[in-house]
């Protein structure tokens, strides 16, 4: 079988692209082999892979010159099962529903609001509203959608076109059931998505790791406005002064800053390290010299890979109740669960984790075992290459039936 990926970028930067190319040689060990179409990116990462840099345009005036270059792509590679992941152009998606049978996995929520986060970047609140013309006057006291009134029509057009036709994909893939829940809520149909979370490319540990003396807190991720780091900063200044804090994706200097100040605005900048983005063979040691990972996000995430890496090396976790985070950051088992934009909430529940060794090694041994339980690549693989199988043996008997 031979499957083409399609995806606006081709890097190692973002988590899509992590998940897609630890999937991608999995793939292959089962003998399936891969093609990458994308938008932007380094065609050093991977091979065979074709650019087609519409993916990554959005707006009206591209979507036919879109569907052409992926068509000319699809008569290239000749793949016998599409997977579009991220993907901004309409056209692109066309292309590939015309081709032949197609799997979408929903990475966000591109799919079910124009915005793609249902967050209000003006409140810092979430979403609950589904699709409609709404959204136009919603984001004008709130701020979700583009100010770009060209962009906006444009997000908004590709939810409803994407409802229209939903029936044309040979299925959905979601990264979790909040996410499922959101795109069913939407109005795609619940038969045809499949919950399927990410799975954690990091081995397990054997035992939790030695716990770190004096202890840790850490932050991985964007600084970013829906990404709460804030609140882990403000949640540091509340602990005592013994418990050290480390923020992990401070991508420039401008973040770097900005991280620091809200570290003197809270009293702890002399023990808040502050450091860039890590390598992907970084985060195994990161992870081993933390007590406790926050995870402060306010958006709605789909999952949250990080969180993840953590139980897989016996980290508990406090992690806002958004999106999927329940799926893996079991309240009271691997971690706890907190409000978004309460540091008061992560300082308190960090405190309870810390003032007892013994509850974070019972934490972390639990976290193990649920990444072993639900979260393991070859689990992941056998249930994706059985949703290929199908989609393509549906595609066979439409065709028989058809031809």
């Amino acid at each position: 079988m031979k499957i083409l990926h399609v995806n606006e970028n081709l890097s190692l930067d973002g988590g899509v692209e992590t998940y897609l190319f630890s999937l991608i040689p999995r793939l292959a060990e089962r003998g399936v082999s891969s093609v990458v179409a994308y938008g932007q990116g380094d065609s050093e990462v991977y091979g065979p892979a074709h650019h087609v840099p519409d993916i990554s345009k959005a707006g009206f005036q591209y979507q036919r010159a879109a569907r052409r270059h992926m068509r000319g792509t699809l008569e290239t590679v000749q793949p016998d099962l599409i997977h579009v992941h991220n993907v901004q152009n309409v056209g692109v998606v066309k292309a590939c529903l015309d081709h032949g049978p197609t799997v979408l996995t929903t990475h966000d929520h591109r799919w079910a609001c124009p915005a793609n986060t249902f967050y209000y970047k003006r409140t810092r609140e979430v979403c609950d509203r589904t699709c409609g013309l709404g959204c136009f006057t919603t984001t004008v006291t709130k701020h979700c959608l583009t100010p770009r009134p060209q962009y906006a029509l444009y997000f908004y057009y590709r939810v409803k076109w994407g409802l229209r036709h939903v029936d044309r994909f040979a299925h959905i893939v979601s990264p979790s059931r909040a996410t499922k829940d959101r795109h069913v809520k939407g109005g795609m149909p619940s038969d045809q998505i499949t919950p399927l979370p990410y799975f954690c490319s990091l081995e397990p540990r054997d035992e939790p790791r030695v716990l770190p003396d004096p202890p840790v807190i850490t932050y991985i991720g964007r600084v970013a406005g829906n990404k709460g780091c804030e609140f882990f900063v403000e949640a540091l200044g509340l602990l005592p002064d013994s418990v050290q804090g480390r923020v992990v994706g401070a991508a420039s200097e401008d973040d770097k800053a900005t991280v620091r100040n809200w570290a003197e605005e809270h009293g702890c900048a002399d023990r808040l390290s502050v450091e860039g983005w890590a390598d992907r063979d970084e985060i195994p040691s990161i992870l081993d010299r933390t007590s406790v990972l926050v995870f402060p996000s306010l958006c709605v995430e789909t999952l949250g890979i990080v969180g993840l890496e953590a139980l897989s090396r016996g980290v508990p976790a406090v992690a806002s109740d958004v999106g999927g985070v329940r799926e893996w950051c079991l309240d009271g088992e691997t971690g706890f669960v907190v409000p978004p934009k309460d540091a008061a909430a992560i300082a308190d529940r960090t405190r309870h984790l810390l003032a007892d060794d013994g509850r974070l090694r019972a934490f972390g041994r639990r976290g193990l075992g649920k990444i072993r339980e639900r979260f393991t690549p070859e689990g992941h693989v056998d249930r994706l290459q059985g949703i290929y199988e199908r989609a393509c043996s549906k595609e066979l008997s439409s065709t028989s039936v058809h031809g």
